[in-house]
């Protein structure tokens, strides 16, 4: 997991990125997210506090001692992030994101121009993605032990759901789950990276990536993160009636309020899915709670 940070940090300059890399590979497993702002203290988020980092390269608990980001250090990770062409990479920008190698999402914050792209870049939030192989026992062996089934993955960000769906679609594809699956990711984001045992189309809305994939790659199973709209949500419907099983996600902030979630309604009402995978949002990676269908609020 620490080489996932490494990897992450690459898009900093040298001054951000050596003091980092030279961190304890215990502590750089720990970080899921480095975020700069101009003029603010460079902040790691790590459980179970946010870290920040000293102006002698040291970790401490305190915002008073610690290192002050610049403007041209914010600027300089963008370009990076950019592969020095902003304009190739607009459309994503324009999302707020740019997805890098490896999975990994920069966050983007600023001032609007005049032409509604950024004229100005304030704060950065790098978040690292990670490769978990056993994040998805559970599923495996609770849900997926008897054949294929059609689970909702619930939780707020930064709880795993994009983790367990990419460890899902490994075990899926290569037979860890009791048999070979065709399996069809669909990657608007690329934040999956590489799975070479699945057919992954990358950078596709949603919508029509399902689509795409159905047409062409006659899967046994499509899996697809975050899910939020009508469209998304019929052709997820198509799926189901071409015979595959689906696995999504889709946000939640909790038990309390699962249920009322208006995308996560929608796909219920498909009568399609089998299964709602509450995560837990203390534990990023570990499961909470497994709805049946028959738990379901009618």
């Amino acid at each position: 997991m620490a080489q996932a940070f490494r990897q992450a940090i690459g898009v900093l300059p040298q001054g951000l990125r050596e003091p980092l890399d030279a961190l304890p590979h215990t502590l750089q497993a720990r970080i899921t997210e480095v975020r700069l702002r101009v003029g603010a203290p460079l902040v790691l988020t790590a459980e179970p506090m946010p870290l920040f980092l000293s102006a002698n390269g040291q970790v401490v608990p305190q915002c008073i001692a610690a290192r002050i980001v610049t403007a041209n250090e914010v600027e300089q990770t963008f370009l990076c992030a950019c592969d020095y062409s902003v304009f190739r990479r607009q459309p994503e920008v324009r999302q707020g994101f740019l997805t890098l190698e490896g999975g990994h999402r920069l966050g983007i914050a600023g001032v609007r121009g005049v032409e509604g792209d950024f004229e100005r870049v304030t704060s950065l939030n790098l978040r690292i993605a990670r490769t978990i192989a056993h994040a998805a026992d559970v599923l495996c062996s609770r849900l997926f032990a008897d054949g294929l089934c059609s689970p909702i993955l619930a939780g707020p960000p930064l709880c795993g759901k994009t983790t367990i769906l990419r460890a899902l679609a490994t075990r899926l594809a290569d037979g860890s789950c009791g048999q070979v699956y065709r399996v069809c990711v669909v990657d608007s984001r690329r934040e999956f990276g590489s799975l070479p045992q699945c057919d992954v189309l990358a950078g596709f809305p949603k919508a029509q990536g399902l689509r795409m994939a159905l047409q062409s790659l006659s899967p046994q199973v499509l899996l697809c993160d975050e899910i939020a709209q009508a469209q998304q949500v019929q052709a997820l419907q198509d799926g189901f009636a071409a015979g595959a099983a689906c696995a999504v996600s889709v946000h939640a902030a909790g038990e309390d309020a699962l249920f009322a979630r208006i995308p996560l309604r929608r796909l219920m009402e498909t009568g399609q899915f089998t299964h709602v995978v509450l995560l837990d949002p203390a534990a990023p990676g570990r499961i909470g709670r497994i709805f049946t269908r028959q738990e379901w609020p009618g």
